[in-house]
């Protein structure tokens, strides 16, 4: 099977494919394979817990793709074994294998509802760093300062979308010229490695979202520093 023509692509390194990724890397290696030791895997995958929320938002009660196990994401990470990994999660589920560190980012005070019945909010979600080739300053294993609108009325467009900031801060952790995203939802990594100059594929399975990141790699550049 032939790799499908990219659903976007800037001309300068900037690639999105639509479909799943369990499909779409085999045939993308096909044709230009993955260079370990200049690539990185940064993703958002399903957590696997079915997760439905964003109360008055357009996506109320319904859950991502793939969210039933965490099968989509372990396949990545096989197929992708020998590329560094920064990879999201959940204390609710199991941790991949192989993990080095494990950052927990505090996503403020506006996140994490949960049950409204219990006394603490899930305000939180672990970053797990896997591989090689990490440098930068030492910093804290808990990340804070980023900040990510709640509301879709004011600007979210993904029940799990990270702030710009963070993606681009995770990415400086690494000198790889190209970012992989395989769950790319609304395209905050690839919006982030622009900014960055850096080169970055994403693939994602629902095309309303392609259409969301295809647009905001269209607005101008952002100032990161």
């Amino acid at each position: 099977m032939s790799l499908p023509a990219p659903y976007y692509d800037d001309g300068e390194g900037i690639v999105i494919y639509h479909g799943d990724c369990r499909e779409i890397l085999p045939q993308l290696e096909s044709v230009n394979p993955i260079d370990n030791m200049n690539t990185l895997l940064l993703t958002d995958p399903p957590f696997g817990i079915n997760h439905a929320s964003g109360h008055g938002a357009s996506w109320e009660n319904t859950t991502i793709a793939n969210d039933d196990s965490l099968e989509a994401r372990d396949w990545v990470l096989l197929y992708l074994r020998f590329v560094p990994a920064i990879i999201f999660g959940t204390w609710k589920m199991p941790r991949p294998d192989n993990v080095r560190q494990v950052l927990i980012f505090d996503k403020g005070p506006a996140f994490g509802m949960g049950d409204l019945s219990f006394p603490f909010k899930n305000s939180y979600e672990e970053i797990y760093i896997i591989g090689n080739g990490f440098c930068g300053s030492r910093d804290e294993a808990v990340v804070k300062g980023h900040i990510q609108i709640s509301w879709e009325s004011r600007g979210r467009e993904h029940p799990n979308q990270k702030p710009v900031s963070l993606m681009a801060y995770l990415i400086s952790k690494h000198p790889a010229r190209t970012i992989v995203d395989t769950f790319l939802g609304s395209g905050t990594t690839l919006r982030a490695a622009k900014d960055l100059g850096r080169k970055a594929i994403g693939i994602e399975i629902e095309e309303r979202y392609c259409e969301i990141a295809v647009r905001r790699l269209a607005q101008e550049v952002l100032d990161l520093r």
